[in-house]
């Protein structure tokens, strides 16, 4: 159990990490800042909540159904990381911006919900030996 809860860590730090990496990048690059927006705790909290979930998710799936639990979670994790974009989609800016702002904060936020997918799985070879 210690191992599992070392990977749901390890996978939510390098998805956070990433996650603010690739912000600071978008940010520096197109002279945005959506701090306000996103806060940097935000990132890594949501990082490491989301890996957390997946690795409980994942041991009940492999033992409450064994021979498809691995591909049924495979399926659920990928939807719910596409479905957690009506988030993004759906939040609308407040002040004075125009479209593009909008559509640049889209380019921003949008990419960061599949990192804790994409690092869970760099982890899994790691810790789900079997």
């Amino acid at each position: 159990m210690i191992k599992k809860v070392v990977w749901a860590l390890a996978s939510g730090i390098l998805a956070g990490g990433v996650s603010y990496s690739y912000g600071e990048t978008f940010e520096t690059q197109l002279m945005e800042d959506y701090s306000n927006v996103v806060p940097t705790a935000a990132i890594f909290i949501s990082c490491l909540i989301a890996t957390s979930l997946a690795t409980l998710g994942h041991w009940l799936l492999t033992k409450i159904i064994p021979f498809f639990g691995e591909f049924i979670f495979a399926l659920l994790f990928a939807a719910l990381s596409t479905a957690s974009l009506v988030g993004v989609l759906g939040y609308t800016f407040t002040d004075d911006s125009n479209e593009l702002h909008q559509f640049i904060f889209y380019g921003y936020a949008m990419p960061m919900h599949f990192f804790p997918f994409l690092a869970w799985y760099v982890f899994k070879p790691l810790f789900d030996k079997k």
